[in-house]
């Protein structure tokens, strides 16, 4: 075979993290700021040359032999880590997260060679100090993160990009305890597993970060053991801590072994060379003749992996009936401040109050002081105030001459679909009981989820199909279970014919919703709208895409009399194309008391501060007289769930992070002036007017997935000659000028 060319090997690891990179702005629509980017890979290039330069004692040369080959790749892979893992709201940030990085390849030094990853301890440097950066795990989704993990290991194995000792040591002591623990030990299905190593984020720690043949023992076996204890750490914290980004957190808090490990197994250190690339496995590959079954069996078996979906309550109901009754939506209000949450229920309960109870299931034992009633409609002022929303605007009469007004008119709701004292007895405990409001509560804890189905049978509950094997992992993380179930006698004397929420407090490094157990009674997919409410910045989903509904475009006017059926095409369509396994932020806003800033358009008033104490907010107005907690700042965070067993195997987990980007799903409707229009401008305004409208039409198109055709008993259009821009009349003008606009549109 031909011999190819010398090339560094470093292209090929550059190369690959400006792919990723790629994919996530163009394909999965990141929305990072372009200061960050420029101040990352810039910035780093900068600060390099200069510390090199101060190092040499000398301008160091940009080309030749010391040119860019011997410092560059180096501080370019570390750059684009940055890029692809590292998020913050400041350009400050973002500079000091570079000089973080290349700083401390000179700082911290031993035998002239430094042991800190570079770009990880740039990442950790600013999480830690800044208050004004952090991660998203879940960013990339899983759809594609197979594909690149087999592109990245075949590459690096047919051209021996790297040592793979350390990163395999890494992964299978990460992957092998957390198989151990979900599969073994907690009983979860084979799902909830691969969603937890299809992460983005893992495949770059793996294969660009631990990697790293500079800040990584010399010695093969001191790398295979330095792999296995930042693997063995990163498990530990992340499933007995719960705490985040551990592989980033371990790496850096283990670099000050590898000096230690170099001393105890001396070898000769790591310089990259420019080698001839060969392919020999690939030459292997083309002659080997692969019988036509496993040819297709292999096929089959990555089409499978390549398909993988990152393999609305948070609990389910049971019932004295006959263990028939569903939920279809929900409403949860979740406030988190350090380890402390405030989590409120909502649920639309139709029926015989005394057939309902549920089961939710809660880290700790709650005491009565932790749970409370509160009046139902903080969710309304909460739904009303952050739905999706609708802008008029009113074009003047070309004729005349007066400002352009705007009015924000109305607004949607997301569309609905209805819903029809310690002992002991045997292995379930009852922790606790109260009775609060309507209510009578038992806090209880099992040995096995037989022995709570059990307990609940002869207890007159039904517990719907399949729930004993979602309860068996959360028994055995020992978790407890709240048990609600109506008092009728307290219900009469409060005289309502609805179920109040029921608002819980306690204290957890756990920021999470159980929705695998509300899947037990579920008629396909569930919805769930989640209020978060943080004092430091945006709510976001740490084991899913957090991902923006489309919002500010342009649409017909006709949809304004049924925006409730727009908005739910356009929810679905973009959860259908964005993968299903995601939740959809609706709305993210500063409204805190003190601070407030108007939102474009309001459709309501911001909560007020009782509101926002009413739906757990303890910093701004503490209850039980304690005395106020720091600043009064409240972020809102609107998240949209749709579910269901397939698309979501785990859980939501949740992270605070300091995003303070405001945000709203905002659409934007223009009525055209009425005439008479006897003026010479008016030919060019209504010319105007036909444009817009097309261009409307196209935005319903891209949105909903519908046409013009779908909508046209809606069009009640002024039918006089001026301005007659009714969308039918578009259409064929635009079909004269144009033969593919309509198809184009899907007409």
């Amino acid at each position: 075979m031909k011999r190819l060319p010398s090339l560094d090997p470093r292209w090929f690891q550059a190369g690959f993290q400006l792919l990723f990179l790629l994919y996530g702005l163009f394909w999965l629509g990141w929305r990072i700021p372009a200061f960050h980017l420029a101040i990352s890979i810039g910035g780093c290039g900068l600060l390099q040359w200069a510390f090199e330069s101060i190092r040499q004692r000398r301008p160091i040369p940009l080309r030749g032999a010391q040119g860019f080959g011997s410092w560059g790749f180096s501080v370019l892979i570390s750059a684009l880590s940055l890029c692809l893992l590292l998020r913050c709201n400041s350009p400050l940030t973002s500079a000091l997260a570079a000089f973080c990085t290349v700083g401390s390849k000179y700082v911290f030094r031993v035998r002239g060679r430094h042991f800190f990853n570079p770009s990880a301890f740039g990442i950790v440097a600013v999480l830690l100090f800044s208050g004004d950066a952090w991660l998203s795990p879940a960013q990339w989704g899983s759809n594609a993160v197979l594909f690149f993990f087999l592109l990245t290991l075949g590459t690096i194995v047919v051209t021996r990009v790297q040592k793979l000792d350390v990163s395999l040591a890494f992964l299978l002591a990460f992957a092998g305890l957390t198989a151990w623990r979900q599969l073994g030990v907690l009983g979860w299905p084979a799902d909830h597993f691969a969603h937890t190593l299809a992460t983005g984020s893992l495949l770059l720690f793996t294969f660009f970060m631990i990697s790293d043949p500079r800040s990584t023992p010399a010695h093969p076996l001191a790398r295979i053991a330095f792999g296995i204890i930042v693997g063995a750490g990163a498990f530990y914290l992340s499933a007995y801590r719960w705490w985040y980004n551990t592989p980033l957190l371990v790496l850096v808090a283990a670099a000050p072994l590898v000096p230690l490990f170099d001393r105890l197994y001396p070898a000769a250190g790591f310089e990259w060379r420019a080698t001839a690339l060969r392919f020999p496995a690939v030459a292997w590959l083309l002659r080997l003749r692969i019988p036509t079954g496993l040819r297709k069996g292999a096929i089959v078996l990555i089409g499978l992996g390549l398909g993988l979906q990152a393999l609305a309550f948070c609990g389910f109901y049971v019932s004295k009936a006959d263990g028939t009754l569903k939920n279809k939506t929900s409403q949860v209000i979740m406030v988190r401040d350090g380890e402390r949450n405030s989590i409120t229920m909502y649920n639309d309960f139709k029926g015989d109050f005394k057939d309902f109870a549920m089961v939710v299931p809660v880290p700790v034992v709650l005491q009565k002081s932790d749970i409370r009633v509160v009046d139902p409609g903080i969710f309304t002022r909460l739904n009303d105030y952050s739905k999706p929303r609708l802008v008029e605007y009113f074009d003047q009469d070309p004729c005349r001459r007066y400002d352009l007004e705007e009015t924000v008119v109305t607004s949607m709701g997301v569309r609905r679909r209805s819903a029809d004292a310690t002992k002991s007895t045997g292995r379930v405990k009852i922790e606790a009981q109260y009775v609060v409001g309507e209510y009578d509560i038992l806090i209880l804890s099992a040995q096995e989820s037989a022995g709570l189905r059990t307990w609940l049978d002869e207890n007159g509950y039904h517990i719907p199909e399949g729930a004993e094997e979602v309860l068996e992992p959360y028994i055995k993380s020992n978790l407890k279970f709240f048990v609600v179930k109506v008092n009728e006698k307290e219900l009469k004397k409060i005289q309502n014919n609805f179920l109040r929420p029921i608002q819980i407090e306690f204290s957890s490094p756990k920021f999470m919703l159980p929705i695998r157990l509300g899947m037990a009674n579920a008629d396909g997919d569930q919805d769930l709208l989640v209020y978060a409410l943080s004092r430091k910045g945006r709510v976001e989903c740490t084991n899913y895409r957090t991902v923006p509904m489309p919002t500010g475009q342009t649409i017909p006017e006709f949809v304004q009399q049924d925006f409730g059926r727009f908005y739910a095409k356009a929810f679905e369509r973009r959860w259908e194309r964005e993968g299903r396994a995601l939740g959809l932020l609706e709305y993210a806003w500063d409204v805190s008391p003190s601070n407030y800033v108007k939102c474009d358009p309001c459709v309501s008033e911001a909560p007020a501060a009782h509101d926002l104490v009413q739906a757990g907010v303890w910093w701004i107005s503490p209850r039980r007289g304690a005395p106020p907690e720091g600043n009064d700042n409240v972020h809102f965070t609107r998240l949209h769930f749709r579910y269901n067993r397939r698309s979501f195997p785990q859980d939501l987990i949740f992270q605070v992070t300091p995003n303070k980007e405001p945000f709203q799903a905002r659409y934007v409707l223009t009525h055209p002036a009425k005439g008479p229009f006897q003026c010479a401008d008016s030919t060019n305004y209504l010319e105007t007017v036909r444009k817009r409208r097309a261009e409307e039409l196209k935005h319903l198109g891209e949105l909903t997935g519908t046409s013009y055709r779908d909508w046209s008993a809606l069009d009640k259009t002024d039918p006089r000659p001026a301005p007659d821009a009714s969308y039918a009349a578009v259409s064929k003008s635009a079909q004269r000028r144009n033969g593919g606009l309509l198809r184009w549109l899907g007409w």
